[in-house]
């Protein structure tokens, strides 16, 4: 009976299912995030978060805005949210593979650059298995989905 209920609520012209402030994921993968530090001479010296973590691509439409697009890095084991990044389109943020260094072909880390702002970089490292990953994939998709966000509803 409440199956049935809530098949015909789900149906109902006009009525939306999901709340409209409730998140939606529009991508989900393992990775973990490193932490960057600044060296004296300029450069940047990433070490490992030890916590495995999932990072999320989730998007909170909104009748007041044109709504909002957030990547969160969560930890795996508490389900927590750990860090969580508004992106707009006017941050000209990019999400691209880092080149980790010579004879180091199957690093699989990856830069969230909010512009040209040194300050406002994020690095990640893919932990899903090598063989079956997506990378490439998941690359474009974060970069469309912050380029265009109407791509995203």
């Amino acid at each position: 009976m409440n199956a049935e209920l809530l098949a015909m609520l789900g149906s109902v012209p006009g009525v939306s299912s999901r709340r409209e402030n409730e998140p939606k994921t529009l991508l989900s993968f393992k990775a973990g995030k490193l932490i960057a530090e600044r060296q004296p001479n300029g450069k940047y010296m990433v070490t490992p978060d030890p916590r495995r973590g999932t990072l999320e691509v989730n998007w909170t439409a909104s009748s007041s805005s044109a709504g909002v697009l957030k990547l969160e890095w969560k930890d795996r084991r508490t389900r927590s949210v750990v860090d969580s990044l508004t992106v707009f389109p006017e941050d000209d943020c990019t999400y691209s593979r880092v080149d980790t260094g010579p004879g180091r072909d199957a690093d699989r880390v990856y830069l969230l650059q909010y512009g040209n702002a040194s300050d406002r970089r994020f690095f990640f490292w893919m932990q899903d298995k090598e063989e079956d990953n997506n990378d490439e994939e998941f690359c474009i998709k974060i970069n469309t989905f912050m380029a265009d966000p109407a791509a995203s509803s």
